[in-house]
């Protein structure tokens, strides 16, 4: 049944394509409590099995050899450095720094992203030095418990945050939080237990059968799914990105992954790699394309072509991109022969 998935970076491309759903809600034509379902409990498992894989490759090797950790934050730096001059056209079009101050900017560069998905990647890199620093040098049961900890605290800015207002004091708290943070789903609150959870099953050997832990996972992904909709229901989310059961149900969706899964696919992991980074650029040219048409009840009003476009032109792009850079480097290589 799951042989066409036997890499994991198929499962990374999956996510990719889920985390594009997101920032569209393709299916708010048909039913707008199906696409909240759909894009606000069942995608939010994206970016926490992103986060998973990198703990299980990489906090896992940083753990035994910090040079390690500090190459894979020069990398991810980099490509970072890389998003914010390709996203900077669309900064200075949607007057993105306009009435900002140098502290508000460098907050925005360090710790929310200069586009909206990009807090990836400065939240990666806190979360993994954050992860490191505590699992190093703590104990892993007190390491973990502080990890678990944080994500508590997120969660009561997330989406239990109609909760935390009720409390004066909690409240209060929450308020000098988000003069640092705009979201808790960040590096300190948010990536760490799950990039901890994957270093910590790099380890661990599962005496669940791959059935078992797909059986659990899907029974966590129901009550998740009755979590959402309590707290969609009674408008208590400020952010949508945390659960309570989305920590269990990683867990054992992960351990389904690795239980059949076998090695990884380079290409496929650029790929998603490249659709999580250039979707929202093909969002706006889609949009843009549809206005200069006149096809816009088409195009953008009809959320789940729109999102069908998008995967397409992202994919199309990315696909074209890599063939070009082939093409390059093997001249390079040719010429450095020659």
């Amino acid at each position: 049944m799951f042989r066409s998935l036997k890499k994991m970076d198929t499962y990374r491309l999956l996510a990719a394509i889920l985390v594009v759903s997101i920032h569209i809600s393709p299916f708010t034509n048909f039913s707008l409590l199906f696409d909240f379902w759909f894009t606000r409990v069942l995608a939010r498992v994206a970016v926490p099995l992103f986060l998973m894989i990198t703990g299980y490759f990489t906090l896992s090797k940083a753990l035994e050899d910090r040079n390690h950790l500090v190459r894979y934050t020069k990398k991810i730096f980099l490509i970072y450095l890389l998003c914010m001059f390709i996203y900077f056209p669309l900064n200075i079009y949607q007057e993105s720094f306009k009435g900002l101050g140098i502290l508000a900017i460098l907050k925005m560069i360090f710790i929310d992203g200069t586009y909206y998905h990009l807090w990836y990647f400065p939240a990666l890199i806190m979360g993994l030095w954050a992860s490191y620093f505590l699992l190093k040098h703590l104990n892993k049961k007190l390491a973990l418990s502080i990890i678990c900890f944080l994500f508590l605290i997120g969660l009561l800015g997330d989406s239990y945050y109609g909760l935390t207002t009720q409390v004066p004091l909690l409240k209060s708290i929450y308020e000098k939080i988000f003069s640092l943070f705009n979201y808790t789903r960040n590096g300190l609150f948010y990536t760490p237990v799950f990039l901890s959870i994957g270093c910590q099953l790099k380890s661990k050997k599962e005496n669940l059968t791959s059935n078992k832990n797909l059986i659990f996972a899907g029974f966590f992904l129901i009550l998740m799914s009755i979590e959402g909709f309590i707290l969609h229901h009674y408008d208590l989310q400020r952010h949508d990105s945390m659960y309570i059961c989305l920590i269990p149900l990683m867990y054992f969706l992960f351990n389904f992954i690795l239980s059949t899964t076998i090695g990884v696919n380079v290409k496929v992991r650029t790929l998603a790699t490249m659709i999580y980074i250039m979707h929202p650029f093909f969002i706006v040219l889609v949009r843009l394309g549809a206005k200069i048409i006149h096809l816009e009840n088409i195009f953008i009003e009809q959320r789940w072509i729109h999102y069908i476009m998008v995967l397409v032109c992202t994919i199309i792009f990315c696909i074209i991109f890599e063939k070009v850079k082939e093409v390059v480097s093997r001249e390079l290589r040719k010429r450095r022969v020659a």
